[in-house]
């Protein structure tokens, strides 16, 4: 069972826990709720002059096996669109904040939608899976939100090492940039730390590292790697990854690590290689009990939109986006 937060009963507290972590991971204080519940919104509950970000927030339960109930969704999804493309001032980015599960179908038909249409604007589809995730990064957003959490494990902090080889981008911190010193060892170093917030002992049994590279256009490489240093860190791994799906690759521990009732533990996982690609990393942590996925991090670029297209000439007009 993969282990998430609560979703929020109430809209108002799930706008504003978007609201936090948008700002949280741009590094800013510029988003902000957008008008007032029974005001006007224009398809846009949370915004950021700044950033140029929309974002519409739905808290909503579906089962989006229905065909129906998904269509629905869309159609939600098409009349915001249909609404921000009237105003005539458009953000750079729309995301879809949602309290829903990854449904890769929602987002190829807004990559569709996009491309389509010529949309001045790309859009991203956040389910709950990545809200949750990424609310890990941010231990005050946590403990503002789920101030009593005494039931299971979490990710008590993770970073990269070296901070001085991956620097975080200073406008998103999910995305680190590579940056090359002979002098430095330039493998990454993802650095965590569990807390067990239960009464139980519950075992670590094996890690999933997660990789899908990005799909970007770039003239030439990065800069060549020019020095490796000796490997010391507890596990090592290397990445498996291409553009067409999410590759993986499977540490299994051999001697369990136990991680004790109230109590820390700390890992290290060193990759075999520099990463001076363009890639989106993340990692799933095998408990006895649960599943803990980590964030999704980004590695040389911020381009997260990922799916296919879906390309019948006869499903688009001009005018308005038209419903499914």
């Amino acid at each position: 069972m993969h282990y998430q937060l609560p979703i929020p009963k109430s809209p108002e507290v799930f706008e504003s826990l978007v609201c936090d972590l948008l700002n949280a991971v741009h590094n800013t204080t510029s988003f902000s709720l957008y008008g007032r519940r029974g005001q006007s919104q224009n398809g846009i509950d949370i915004i950021s002059p700044e950033k140029k970000i929309a974002s519409q927030c739905k808290l909503r339960n579906l089962n989006l096996n229905s065909n129906a109930q998904k269509v629905n969704f869309i159609n939600e999804i098409i009349d915001d669109i249909n609404a921000i493309l009237k105003t005539g001032t458009f953000p750079r980015k729309l995301i879809i904040a949602t309290s829903l599960e990854n449904d890769v179908h929602i987002q190829n038909l807004l990559n569709t939608l996009a491309y389509k249409h010529n949309l001045p604007f790309s859009i991203e589809y956040w389910s709950w899976d990545y809200i949750s995730n990424n609310l890990f990064l941010f231990s005050h957003l946590v403990n503002k939100y789920y101030p009593f959490r005494n039931n299971f494990i979490e990710i008590a902090r993770i970073e990269v090492l070296s901070k001085k080889i991956y620097r975080q981008y200073e406008t998103n911190k999910m995305v680190y940039e590579f940056h090359d010193d002979r002098s430095k060892n330039i493998l990454p170093v993802f650095d965590i730390s569990f807390i067990n917030n239960s009464e139980n002992t519950i075992l670590l049994n094996s890690i999933d590292i997660l990789a899908q590279l990005l799909p970007v256009a770039f003239a030439g490489r990065l800069n060549k790697p020019t020095g490796i240093l000796k490997v010391t860190k507890k596990f090592n791994a290397k990445l498996v990854c291409d553009l067409a799906q999410e590759g993986k690759n499977t540490i299994e521990l051999e001697d369990p690590i136990y991680a004790y009732p109230k109590a820390l533990f700390r890992i290290q996982i060193q990759l075999t290689e520099p990463i001076d690609f363009f890639v989106k990393v993340r990692m799933a942590f095998n408990f006895s009990t649960d599943t803990i996925i980590s964030p999704d991090f980004y590695f040389n670029s911020d381009i997260a939109t990922t799916g296919e297209l879906y390309l019948r000439d006869d499903d688009f007009n001009d005018g308005d986006i038209p419903r499914p």
